[in-house]
């Protein structure tokens, strides 16, 4: 973790808070100028770039940012103290944290916002090590776990460590730390101290005394990352010397949720051996099966930590419950296969405790731990089914669903899906970069970033380079959906690296079983007396544009978009209403009801008829030739 005065630190960014007033709050993200107002924009602990001379409205601008939790603003351009001094004022007012900085703009959109984003990143990977660490000390016998943390200590951050209880020493790390040590040691409690030899010590109490503490000291002054772990292992040495004072620890509590998160973003990218490592210390065994199904609560208007507390209680040590980074009403719950143990009658529990509310779940099947990207996806689909049957607060399923992978021909499209992607699945690290493109596609660039807890732009640059490696633009709708269809094909049924046959996408979706399946998705458009049928086609083939179509079909892009919504309750698939595209990612629609929509209209479409504009290179390449 970096905060504000530790990037003020850095000469390179040129930065200065200006006054020493200025909140030292964590920094999660750089981010480059919004819009005018910067509504809408996620903005939760990011610093905010803007040059003074394009600033606009700051009030209005700083209190936005304000309210969405900014962790404060850079301004560059800055050169006279006279411009600045309202923009402060008004900073200040809004209690938003203000920094300048010598560099401009430009300098910081080429190099140095990614320079400090991958700083960042690579600060919370270290912390979350860190954290596993200390977690895993907890399994060490109770004679042994106490130096064991303070050995932890020591080595991570090179620091001098005692543990003291009661005037009697019980750890140091290294042996010569009381020594170092010994003026904080003698001398009155003070969370913050300086040693005779310069040293930085920052005390901790283990309980609400102050006769047990940890005292660790640097040569720098602690940062806060340094601080949070030393909170947690004091948090940690707490509950070894009061065990019975475990669960209701706060600070515990909070490290917990932090190492279930990561152990969560590992199995997300298939990670499964080292979700496992991690989990053993705080739920030993949890991991250790073969299947788990995953189950998403949609809080809807109940405060999100309060139904996180009933999970607590009615799953228990049989969930790995997370808060969604995405979608912040949602929770999701990694639930283990457990022989005699049914998760829907105890998720059942759990929604009558919230009669009434708006609270709901969906689930998926079991799935292999290494394939729980794919439960995840199924779970969100059965969520999104609920808000299209208002009787049911949950819809789950016991049985994998059927995707379009299953209904494809398995050896037609693994020979065409592996030559797709033919160029990613030869590359190092390519399955690990299919499953992160996959998850964008899925989910809209922003939302999978904050899933698998990397960067926005470093996971959109990853997603445009296999888009532009493999012939496909990125950005329309059509190539997004044939790619997730490739990948949801490798995934099912593996890749075919041999090259011998030359099948294209169009030999895939015609042949007469997928013909079968389409006419039975689009019947119930078709017997609908609304025309929804011919509109929803008119919109596909318009590339998803409201107004396109409706000047085909003479009638307005509203109509349009009310027919599509018509659509999406008789085939409870997500079109337009409930996902769209965001600010964020423009353009960007979650896939899940329009890619089998797009396929259902491609393969029903009669010989001659208009078909959705599906690329495929590899039917480029056979018409060239």
């Amino acid at each position: 973790m970096i905060g504000i005065r530790q990037l003020a630190a850095i000469p390179e960014l040129g930065l200065g808070v200006g006054a020493d007033h200025v909140s030292d709050r964590e920094v999660r993200s750089v981010r480059l100028p919004l819009d005018t107002d910067g509504a809408g924009a996620n903005v939760e602990g990011a610093l905010v770039l803007f040059d003074i001379g394009f600033l606009g409205d700051c009030e209005r601008l700083f209190a936005t940012l304000a309210a969405g939790r900014s962790a404060g603003v850079i301004i560059t351009g800055a050169l006279a103290d006279d411009a600045l001094c309202p923009v402060r004022a008004t900073a200040a007012h809004c209690g938003l944290p203000l920094l300048t900085s010598t560099r401009s703009l430009l300098q910081w959109k080429a190099t140095l916002a990614s320079h400090v984003n991958e700083m960042i990143i690579a600060a919370l990977q270290r912390h979350a090590a860190r954290l596993s660490a200390l977690f895993d000390r907890l399994s060490a016998p109770a004679g042994e776990l106490v130096q064991s943390i303070a050995d932890l200590l020591s080595r991570e951050l090179g620091a001098e460590v005692v543990v003291c209880v009661r005037g009697e020493i019980v750890a140091a790390a290294p042996a010569t730390a009381p020594i170092a040590l010994a003026s904080v040691l003698k001398g009155p409690f003070r969370r913050q101290q300086t040693t005779p030899a310069g040293l930085f010590a920052h005390v901790v109490p283990l309980a609400t005394d102050q006769d047990q503490f940890i005292a660790v000291a640097l040569k720098d002054p602690h940062g806060r990352s340094e601080k949070a772990l030393v909170s947690h292992a004091a948090n940690a040495l707490g509950l070894a010397l009061s065990p019975s004072r475990r669960s209701g620890e706060a600070d515990y509590m909070q490290a917990l949720s932090r190492i279930r998160f990561s152990a969560f973003q590992m199995l997300m990218t298939g990670h499964v051996t080292d979700a496992q490592r991690v989990m053993a210390s705080v739920s030993p065994g949890l991991l250790d099966r073969e299947e788990a199904r995953i189950f998403i609560i949609d809080c809807g208007d109940t405060p999100r930590d309060a139904v996180m507390a009933e999970v607590e209680k009615y799953l228990g040590d049989a969930t790995l419950p997370v808060r969604c980074p995405a979608y912040p009403e949602q929770i999701i719950n990694v639930v283990p296969k457990q022989p005699g143990r049914d998760p829907e009658a105890d998720i059942r529990r759990l929604l009558t405790a919230f009669e009434g509310a708006q609270v709901s779940v969906g689930g998926s099947s079991p799935y292999p731990l290494a394939s729980l990207g794919s439960a995840y996806a199924e779970a969100l689909d059965a969520l999104g089914r609920t808000v299209y049957r208002s009787e049911k607060k949950m819809i789950v399923n016991r049985t994998k669903a059927v995707g379009l992978a299953d209904i494809l021909p398995a050896d037609l499209s693994r020979s065409w899906a592996s030559t797709v992607l033919y160029p990613v699945l030869i590359a190092p690290g390519g399955q690990e970069i299919i499953s992160s493109v996959a998850m964008a596609l899925e989910f809209t660039t922003t939302k999978a970033a904050r899933i698998l807890d990397v960067h926005r732009n470093t996971l959109h640059r990853r997603v445009a380079k296999v888009f532009t490696d493999i012939g496909y633009t990125h950005d329309r709708t059509l190539d997004r959906i044939v790619v997730s269809l490739a990948i949801q094909i490798v995934t099912a049924h593996g890749a075919d690296l041999s090259r011998d046959s030359v099948v294209s996408l169009h030999d895939v979706l015609t042949v007469q079983p997928v013909r079968d399946w389409a006419e039975k998705f689009l019947s119930p458009l078709a017997v609908d007396d609304r025309d929804l049928l011919r509109t929803v086609r008119a919109w596909v083939l318009a590339g998803f544009d409201t107004d396109s179509a409706g000047t085909q079909l003479h009638i307005s892009g509203r109509t349009v978009r009310w027919r599509v919504q018509s659509a999406e309750s008789l085939m409870e698939k997500d079109l337009i209403t409930i996902w769209p595209p965001t600010v964020e990612d423009p353009g960007e629609q979650r896939l899940g009801g329009i890619r089998p929509l797009t396929v259902a209209l491609y393969a029903s479409a009669p010989p001659g008829g208009s078909r959705p504009a599906l690329t495929d290179p590899i039917l480029s390449d056979l018409n060239r030739s």
